[in-house]
């Protein structure tokens, strides 16, 4: 829906922003009516997770509140993608798996060495069997063969 070749933003894309938003700001405010800001034992900053949402919701709300011109925070909402991880902590089947899963990280460390290392080796010899096959070429799109002409003119004239 977003298309990034383009520098005008599309309404639906804006509409559903400002869903999101609204809903996400009424979370953190009921929330923080019914838990305390800070001062309380369970208050609202008390919990990583609910320091990430307000962190979120903030940083969401200050081009709405310093106008849409000066402060562009565009790239801060790229952190609304971790809001679904506070599953994790709520499932306990779920954090099981993931603490298995980080626990066995130590023992992959050689296989993912080696991993690195043929990567490593494919991209060099990719990089020496086809430097300079694919520039300056002038082809056929139906067939994919390389049109004969001087190979020092990029295509097109």
């Amino acid at each position: 829906m977003d298309d990034p070749t383009t520098t005008t933003a599309s309404p639906t894309v804006d509409a559903i922003n400002f869903f999101f938003l609204v809903s996400y700001t009424a979370e953190a405010t009921f929330k923080i009516l019914g838990m305390g800001f800070l001062f309380n034992p369970n208050a609202y900053l008390k919990d990583g997770w609910n320091i990430l949402d307000f962190t979120i919701v903030t940083t969401s709300l200050l081009p709405y509140v310093l106008g849409a011109g000066t402060v562009n925070l565009a790239a801060l909402r790229s952190l609304r993608v971790l809001r679904p991880l506070k599953t994790i902590s709520k499932i306990k089947s779920l954090k099981i798996v993931l603490l298995a899963l980080f626990s066995s990280f130590p023992y992959l460390i050689n296989a993912i060495i080696i991993l690195l290392f043929f990567y490593l080796i494919f991209a060099i010899a990719g990089l020496q069997l086809f430097m300079g096959m694919l520039k300056k070429r002038c082809f056929d799109p139906s067939t994919g063969i390389i049109l004969p002409g001087d190979t020092d003119q990029p295509c097109g004239g």
